[in-house]
Formats: structure tokens, sequence, C-alpha cells
């Protein structure tokens, strides 16, 4: 039990020195130019997560939703697509879930450096991600509500070097 709460603590002191992490400058912006259509891969979500009422399907409708309202395209078959990943962690039962949620949009990029076969890659071009720690029956709304911000965010990504092809 000691090593927990010792856990608990260090992970407590992480959380609250780590602001949220982003690759969202000019330079990671540059990348969604052109973008005519994205998907939305929503990551299986662990069973403690499911447990607290985390729901895949739920949370890839709203960013499609989301996506949709902002006039972005979205397709099952886009070439780029915008990655939901969520990680919560059990401590046990008598302390607070720790959780990441991570959302990043992944595009096939070529390496230039005179490779005689140009193998495609699958690589984040863009993301955002942030850590937190809620109770179980409080884990569903903030981690809910934490993927609809970053989706808002990527919208905002988009129309900043898509000016014409978002309403």
């Amino acid at each position: 039990m000691r090593a927990r709460i010792v856990w608990a603590v260090v992970f407590s002191v992480i959380v609250l020195a780590l602001p949220a992490s982003a690759s969202d400058s000019d330079t990671e912006r540059v990348s969604l130019t052109g973008l005519t259509a994205v998907s939305v891969v929503v990551e299986d979500l662990s069973a403690v997560a499911q447990k607290s009422g985390l729901v895949g399907a739920t949370l890839q409708a709203d960013v499609e939703r989301r996506l949709r309202q902002a006039g972005i395209s979205v397709t099952s078959d886009a070439d780029a697509y915008l990655y939901v990943h969520i990680t919560v962690a059990d401590p046990g039962a008598s302390l607070p879930l720790p959780y990441m949620v991570e959302v990043a949009l992944m595009q096939e990029v070529t390496l230039p450096r005179g490779l005689k076969t140009r193998t495609p890659l699958q690589t984040a071009t863009w993301w955002v991600n942030s850590l937190g720690m809620s109770g179980p029956e409080r884990l569903r709304a903030g981690v809910s509500a934490k993927v609809a911000e970053f989706a808002d965010n990527f919208v905002r990504a988009f129309r900043s070097v898509n000016p014409a092809a978002a309403r």
C-alpha cells in the first residue's frame, strides 16, 4: 500500500509540473496545408477506461461531428487520419486514475535522402497531448472534454493553413 501512495504522489507531482504538450507550431501546421479529407481512428480503450464509461465509438462520433461542423471532410478512406489515443492506468481501487490523452494527425511522409525506393511512412505531423488524474466516476467526462478540446485545436490549426477549405 505504501508503494501505491508513493507512486500516486510522484505521478501527481509530474502531472502538475508538466503542461499539456503540443506540436502545433507554424512548422507543424504547414503539414496540414492542402488536406482535402481526414478520417478518425480511436485506439482501442483499456478495460479500466471502458469500466469507467469511456466508449471508443462515442469518442469517434464526437470528433467526426466536430470536424464536419467545421467544414472539414471526414471519410473512412482518407490518406491522413486524426488518431485519438487514450491511456488509463489502474494504480488500485483507492487511488485516482492517471490518464493521458493524445490527438495526432498521421500522414504519409517520405525521406528525401536519395533512397532508390521512397517507401512512404506514417508519422504524426501535428499533435497535442495531456496528462491528468481523475476518480473513476469522473474519468469519462474529463477525458471526453479533453478529446473535444483537442479536436477543436485541430480545427483551428487546419483553418489557419486552409482558410478557403473550411466554412
